[in-house]
């Protein structure tokens, strides 16, 4: 019996420590702003024209011809978007992005806004030159569906610019006061 209760105390022990652990590392994640990257692909739609695994939304979205017809009329697509448009913060505060959306996308600070790397997509926005830092991506800059951008929490005071690649009318703007 006694064998039994040091066993029942020490795994009480470890969830008790598990529990700390876990609660620490919440309280972390609630120190970090995040901007969430959106979109409202169609994966029938996307994929047939793309190859498949363009889009990996669970549901239906915004065809494939929606969003040509949406650019072509207003050089953004709304599905398309970083949320919140602005955001501020004081020195030293930890921000990242997380793509909620079912396509690939970069969250890149750039000099200024302009396009991205895809020709035909910056001409359809009104972005025809594109933004240099666009020209010179790492393969971890590709941010897939369900995935985050790096910690950013080195920011000088001022504006910084944020925006997507690949989809040059997704943008913020991050104001770092000290």
């Amino acid at each position: 019996m006694l064998f039994h209760a040091r066993r029942f105390l020490v795994h009480l022990m470890i969830a008790v420590g598990l529990c700390t652990v876990v609660a620490g590392t919440v309280g972390f994640a609630s120190d970090v702003r995040m901007v969430l990257m959106e979109d409202q692909c169609d994966p029938e739609t996307f994929d047939a024209t793309f190859g498949p695994g363009t889009c990996v939304r669970p549901h239906p979205g915004v065809s494939f011809s929606t969003f040509i017809t949406e650019l072509l009329h207003t050089q953004s697509a709304g599905g398309w978007m970083f949320g919140p448009r602005e955001m501020r913060l004081r020195e030293g505060v930890a921000f990242q992005a997380q793509n909620n959306g079912g396509e690939v996308h970069t969250f890149t600070e750039v000099d200024e806004f302009g396009g991205g790397f895809i020709p035909e997509l910056n001409e359809l926005s009104g972005n025809p030159e594109p933004a240099l830092e666009c020209l010179t991506l790492a393969d971890d800059d590709f941010i897939p569906p369900g995935g985050t951008s790096e910690l950013e929490d080195d920011e000088e005071p001022g504006t910084h610019h944020y925006q997507c690649c690949i989809h040059p009318w997704m943008r913020m703007d991050v104001t770092v006061r000290p």
